[in-house]
């Protein structure tokens, strides 16, 4: 008389692509010990040289990509050491693209915020704002409200300097307009 079984959905368990380092998988899908980055939801421009201290919650860029100082106002007469801090959060839509405004000659698009003064109520102007000169200044796009949890936003933000060599990384898309021979990149 055989054996009769009942029927099996499957006979095997087979795990793959797994090397002998590799750590498993929380609930969500993601490695254990390892956290998603927040997106970057705030952006300020501090004058050091002023005595402006990065302010609360924020992350000051301090270096570029090949380590030389992030100073967005370095080679400018009289300068106030002006460095770039963002926030990360969920508290707010995240910002989805910078850019760089040249005061006069460019037009500010909608949707765009222009970083005008820092937290302390002092210029953002990232140039000397002489006579002949039209003043450099950073802007933003947030992701609207209605978007901003099914949005994907900053996570990154790196500053590069093409004249020592620095390209940007990979996945990075690159703000193509100069800051006194520097240049901004986002991820």
């Amino acid at each position: 008389m055989t054996e009769e079984r009942c029927p099996q959905l499957v006979d095997y368990f087979v795990v793959a692509g797994l090397t002998g380092d590799s750590s498993p998988l929380d609930e969500e899908g993601q490695q254990r010990g390892v956290r998603a980055v927040q997106p970057v939801t705030d952006l300020a421009v501090i004058a050091r040289g002023l005595g402006e201290d990065v302010p609360e919650g924020f992350t000051c860029i301090e270096k570029t990509q090949g380590g030389h100082p992030a100073e967005l106002s370095a080679g400018l007469l009289n300068n106030p050491h002006m460095f770039l801090c963002y926030r990360r959060g969920h508290d707010k839509p995240p910002i989805e693209e910078l850019g760089v405004l040249y005061e006069g000659k460019d037009p500010v698009r909608p949707g765009w915020q222009v970083i005008e003064t820092t937290p302390y109520s002092r210029s953002a102007s990232l140039s000397s704002g002489g006579p002949a000169t039209h003043r450099t200044f950073l802007m933003f796009r947030r992701a609207p409200d209605s978007q901003a949890l099914n949005t994907l936003g900053v996570t990154e933000i790196s500053l590069l300097m093409p004249s020592k060599g620095e390209t940007a990384p990979h996945t990075y898309c690159r703000v193509d307009k100069n800051l006194n021979t520097g240049m901004v990149m986002i991820h």
